[in-house]
């Protein structure tokens, strides 16, 4: 994967409260996830980037699954049909919502997709990820973050 991706300057803040009504029918409500690292991807299926990242984000969630992280995928611009199919092409099992008014896109400051958001356990946004990401560098900033953030 030929990535261009960087760490970009985030203000340390409480992350944008929001609930995501996921494509597999349930709700995830960012509040019920403190106490957790949370990642938080934001793609469509129309980006090219967002599909090269899509199976490195998923193997990195096979592997931290049930480490104390949790992945959440919001689904920006995008028809729910297409972004449902890229679902199941990529095999992707974390949690994915659509955010259709853009309201969590705008509350997170995204400048463009894909990008990646570090949510600690207190619940505050500490890093941001623009671009596509490698399984490597998710994997070595998720360490960094939980090593250096209390």
């Amino acid at each position: 994967m030929n990535t261009e991706g960087r760490a970009g300057s985030i203000r340390v803040r409480p992350a944008p409260p929001f609930t995501l009504h996921l494509f597999d029918g349930g709700t995830l409500r960012l509040e019920d996830e403190r106490g957790l690292w949370v990642v938080v991807n934001f793609w469509a299926s129309w980006c090219p980037p967002c599909r090269e990242e899509a199976p490195e984000l998923e193997a990195v969630w096979q592997r931290l699954r049930g480490h104390g992280v949790v992945f959440v995928g919001v689904n920006v611009w995008d028809a729910v049909s297409t972004a449902r199919e890229f679902l199941r092409a990529y095999t992707i099992t974390y949690p994915n919502g659509p955010d259709p008014n853009g309201r969590i896109l705008i509350e997170f400051g995204v400048t463009g997709i894909p990008e990646t958001y570090f949510i600690d356990r207190q619940g505050r946004l500490v890093r941001r990820w623009i671009g596509p990401i490698t399984a490597r560098e998710l994997g070595r900033l998720l360490a960094d973050l939980r090593r250096s953030v209390p």
